[in-house]
C-alpha cells in the first residue's frame, strides 16, 4: 500500500476530538507484549480461557497489532506507542483508559483494580498533547463506554461505567454536549463492543444488547443501522475505527459486516486480527484518539 493519503482525507484540523469520524490525526497505542488471561475480565476472554479452547497466541497478537500500527501510519495517522509494562496484561486496550471529549481528556477511573495503573502510566503521555486532563471524582467512567459524535456524548451503562460516573459526565460536559445514557447487557462489558457510530447517519449495532428505550435513542439518531448477529458481536463487528468520514478500518474476520459497509459506499480497509479479538476487543479498543479534524 502506498503511504500517500487520498485527497478526501484532508480537512481543517482542530485540537481534540469532536466526533467519531473526523479525519484521524493522532492516537496512543500499546503493543500486547504481556497479554495473558490469568483471570478473565469479560465474556469473550472467558470463552477462550476454558479448557478445550485455544488461548490467544501472544506472539501472533504482537504481529497483528504491529501490522495495524503500520497501516495507521500509512494513512498518515501519528501513532505514539506506550512502553508495555510487565504485569499489565490488558495495557494494549488503550481506549479504556481515556476519552478525548472536545478539548478535554477524561482519564478513566477503571473499575477493575488490576487495571488502574494503566491510567497512571498513560497520563503523562496524554498531558503532552496540551489538552486539559480531568479525572472523574465520583463513580466509574471507562473510555470504551464513551462515544463522542457531533454534539452528542453517548454513555454506556453496562458492566463498567455506572450511573454515578454518568452524572459526573453530565455535570462536566452537559452544557456543550447532549449526554445520552444507553443501558446494555453488563456481560458485554463496554458500549463500543455493541455500538459503532459511522458518518452519514449509519451505525453498527448489536440490537439484542440494549433495553428498548436505549435502542430507540440510537435509532432516532442513526436512521441507517447495520444490525449485528451474536457471532458478529463476539468478533468485534461494532468495534471498528473510522479514520475519516468515508474510510473505516475493520478486521478481515468480519467479512459479512465489511461487505455491508462497502454496499453503503464506505472504503473498508481490513487487518487480520484473529488473536487480538480473543481479548474481548478489536481495533477501536486498541486505539486512543487524541486528535481528529472537525
Amino acid at each position: 500500500m502506498s503511504s500517500s493519503v487520498s485527497p478526501h482525507l484532508h480537512s481543517l484540523s482542530t485540537r481534540g476530538c469532536h466526533s467519531e469520524t473526523g479525519r484521524l490525526r493522532k492516537v496512543v497505542m500499546c503493543p500486547p507484549t504481556y497479554f495473558q488471561i490469568t483471570q478473565p475480565i469479560n465474556m469473550i476472554q472467558l470463552m477462550w480461557s476454558y479448557d478445550g479452547l485455544p488461548r490467544p497466541e501472544p506472539w501472533i497478537m504482537e504481529i497483528q497489532h504491529s501490522r495495524f500500527v503500520k497501516l495507521l501510519r500509512e494513512y498518515g495517522v501519528e501513532v505514539e506507542l506506550l512502553p508495555p509494562v510487565s504485569g499489565l496484561p490488558f495495557q494494549h486496550a488503550t481506549r479504556d483508559v481515556g476519552t478525548v471529549i472536545g478539548d478535554t481528556i477524561v482519564l478513566a477511573n477503571l473499575r477493575p483494580p488490576s487495571r488502574r495503573l494503566e491510567a497512571e502510566i498513560t497520563r503523562p503521555i496524554l498531558e503532552k498533547s496540551g489538552l486539559r486532563v480531568l479525572v472523574p471524582d465520583k463513580g466509574y467512567v471507562e473510555g470504551g463506554d464513551l462515544v463522542v459524535d457531533n454534539g452528542k456524548l453517548w454513555v454506556g451503562i453496562g458492566g463498567r461505567t455506572n450511573e454515578a460516573g454518568a452524572e459526573w459526565l453530565d455535570k462536566t460536559f452537559g452544557r456543550e454536549y447532549e449526554v445520552i445514557l444507553l443501558h446494555f447487557d453488563p456481560w458485554l462489558m463496554h458500549l463500543d463492543t455493541v455500538f459503532g457510530a459511522l458518518s452519514g447517519g449509519h451505525a453498527l449495532v448489536y440490537e439484542d444488547a440494549f433495553d428498548p428505550a436505549s435502542l430507540s435513542r440510537i435509532r432516532a439518531a442513526y436512521p441507517s443501522i447495520i444490525s449485528l448477529t451474536k457471532e458478529e458481536q463476539k468478533t468485534g463487528g461494532a468495534n471498528v475505527l473510522p479514520i475519516d468520514p468515508q474510510t473505516i478500518i475493520t478486521i478481515q474476520e468480519n467479512a459479512a459486516v465489511n461487505e455491508k459497509l462497502r454496499e453503503l459506499g464506505f472504503e473498508v480497509v481490513t487487518v487480520p486480527y484473529s488473536e487480538v479479538i480473543k481479548t474481548g476487543g478489536s481495533v477501536r479498543c486498541d486505539t486512543l484518539p487524541v486528535e481528529r479534524d472537525e
